[in-house]
């Protein structure tokens, strides 16, 4: 009977065992569920690209959202260097993620691997960019990342028949027997040193006053003069070194600094108001240069500016009518001058002919004398109507000339020359009837 209890027992620990495990396989191997899309990634081939398998996990900001599907090597695109050109291999991945999931158009796939070894998984960055990610467009990898990645850098680093690696510059640099290199430098500076310290070697022998080092101790001996020369300068208890006399001008400055201090204060009031007049007349200067202070100075200055103005305007005005004036009567102003001139001449032969016919004042005309007198009347008459429509033909020429040829029908000075032609017309008509009046003939 106790042999049969534990074998009981022990079938019983054995199915709750088989049990556990299954439970556990079943929670590790459990799947994403849901709508899926699938998304395909170009990862460049290198060492150190884990190992990427179908079941592979598929993680973003942690979460596991998808497997991957399948994954093979790919050709990838033909690189030429230095004339010669080769293949290159990329390994192509499947994945399926939830659909719910939208990687943008920047989104960036690394590959991970463990760091113990093993299969890799999948982390994906969704991206910022406003544009999704086209459904059927290839994703292009970034470097792999993770635990063996960081190894195989370093190992890269540190190979040495890596030129371009960490180890293989300085072993680069450390070759002596290139002089470009480091080493190769610090080689030739050693023996360029080495030759300097044998001929100095050459040169240094106390005997000779003319070697180096006998100019050495002359140099040592006068940087000692000197710097006992600067002690001395530099010792405070004499008056005539140079420290002796930066300490009295310092004691000068002091003294001064104390007088005026002591001024200043004994004059304090005087000084404060000087500043308060100082204050006032810089604010009255300020309200009178104010404009919107219409009693300021400023302000006077602007009106009187206005009234400059106002006048120049006035001025300009006065010579623009004084010029029109002129323009216009320039040929009557030179008629005037010489009808002036011969209405001087005309007295000057009336006063002589009065002085030598003195009678002519005592006695009156008789009627062919007062006949003749109406005839010359008439004559005078006719010249002055011409001399008016010589003055209108004049005035009429400068009035087109300062309109440029087209005079408006309304401009007062036209209807002003239109009446005086009127007014000389009526004058030569009466002067010509009273000629064939005195004549004796009956107009028509």
């Amino acid at each position: 009977m106790p042999e049969q209890r534990n074998a009981y027992k022990v079938g019983i620990v054995t199915i709750a065992v088989a049990v556990a495990a299954f439970a556990i396989l079943l929670w590790i191997s459990k799947g994403v569920s849901g709508d899926m899309r699938r998304i395909t990634v170009r990862f460049e081939s290198s060492p150190a690209m884990p190992t990427l398998v179908p079941g592979s996990d598929v993680f973003i900001g942690g979460q596991r959202v998808g497997k991957v599907r399948s994954a093979k090597l790919a050709e990838g695109p033909v690189v030429v260097e230095g004339g010669a050109s080769r293949k290159t291999f990329d390994v192509v991945v499947e994945a399926d993620i939830l659909a719910f999931v939208e990687p943008r158009k920047d989104c960036k796939v690394f590959a991970e691997g463990p760091p113990l070894g093993g299969d890799g998984i999948i982390k994906i960055d969704l991206g910022k960019a406003s544009e999704p990610l086209p459904e059927n467009e290839v994703i292009r990898g970034a470097d792999p990342g993770g635990f063996a990645a960081i190894l195989s850098g370093l190992q890269s680093e540190f190979d040495g028949s890596n030129p371009s690696g960490l180890l293989g510059m300085v072993k680069a640099q450390l070759n002596g027997e290139d002089e470009a290199t480091l080493m190769g430098k610090l080689l030739k500076s050693m023996g360029d040193v080495n030759a300097m310290t044998a001929s100095l070697a050459r040169e240094l022998t106390p005997e000779q006053k003319a070697t180096l080092l006998a100019k050495l101790h002359s140099v040592a001996d006068n940087i000692n003069d000197t710097t006992g020369s600067l002690r001395n300068e530099f010792a405070s208890q004499k008056p005539d070194v140079l420290l002796g006399k930066i300490h009295t001008a310092i004691g000068a400055i002091n003294d001064g600094l104390d007088t005026m201090a002591r001024v200043l204060k004994t004059n304090e009031a005087p000084i404060n108001n000087t500043m308060k007049s100082v204050e006032r007349t810089a604010a009255n200067i300020a309200e009178e240069m104010d404009p919107a202070n219409l009693d300021g100075l400023m302000a006077q200055f602007k009106k009187a500016g206005s009234s400059l103005n106002t006048s120049l305007e006035d001025i300009n005005a006065v010579t623009g009518a004084t010029r029109q004036v002129v323009v216009l009567n320039r040929d009557n102003l030179s008629r005037m001058l010489i009808n002036f001139k011969e209405a001087s001449d005309h007295l000057k032969s009336g006063f002589k002919y009065v002085l030598r016919h003195p009678w002519r004042l005592l006695n009156a005309p008789d009627a062919s004398e007062i006949r003749q007198q109406a005839i010359f009347d008439a004559a005078r008459s006719f010249a002055e109507a011409a001399t008016r429509v010589d003055d209108a033909t004049a005035q009429l020429k400068a009035l087109a000339e300062l309109n440029n040829g087209n005079i408006p029908s309304d401009h007062p000075e036209l209807l002003r020359i239109q009446a005086d032609l009127q007014q000389t017309q009526q004058s030569y008509r009466k002067a010509e009837d009273e000629l064939w009046k005195q004549l004796g003939v009956v107009a028509n």
